[in-house]
């Protein structure tokens, strides 16, 4: 059985599931909604703007991994949060060199400032107090 979770380690799976949510729902769920619209009000779209991204699958499993207190949460964690902060910053510097502000713009934007910020607090955490909260003693298997 798991010891009772820190309270970093709620936040950091409340945050993540939000994440999840928020991403499928700007990149897959209001394109497709979009384009059934267009097509109910007779107008042929080119097609569905969905932005691809398969990181919720990974938010997801950090998700469980940091929940379930598994061996390698912190290395996973950390992991993660390092590859976001450079897969984001990439991004915005080169959307910055020539912004778009489309309503698919904006919200790709919105996504990566909540992406890029909490993932910032992530890595603070587990490079802090995260290590020691995330220790052997706590863990299940």
């Amino acid at each position: 059985m798991i010891a009772q979770r820190p309270p970093a380690v709620v936040a950091a799976v409340f945050g993540l599931v939000a994440m999840i949510a928020w991403t499928l729902a700007v990149k897959y769920l209001a394109p497709w909604c979009w384009f059934l619209a267009e097509r109910s009000a007779g107008r042929s779209p080119a097609a569905v703007p969905v932005m691809w991204d398969f990181w919720p699958l990974l938010h997801s499993t950090l998700a469980v991994a940091l929940w379930r207190g598994w061996r390698r949460a912190w290395g996973l964690g950390l992991a993660v949060a390092l590859a976001e902060l450079a897969v984001v910053t990439v991004k915005f510097a080169l959307f910055l060199r020539a912004p778009e502000w489309t309503f698919w713009k904006l919200l790709w934007f919105t996504n990566k400032v909540y992406v890029l910020l909490f993932f910032l607090w992530l890595a603070g955490w587990l490079l802090g107090p995260g290590r020691a909260a995330l220790a052997p003693a706590r863990r299940e298997v």
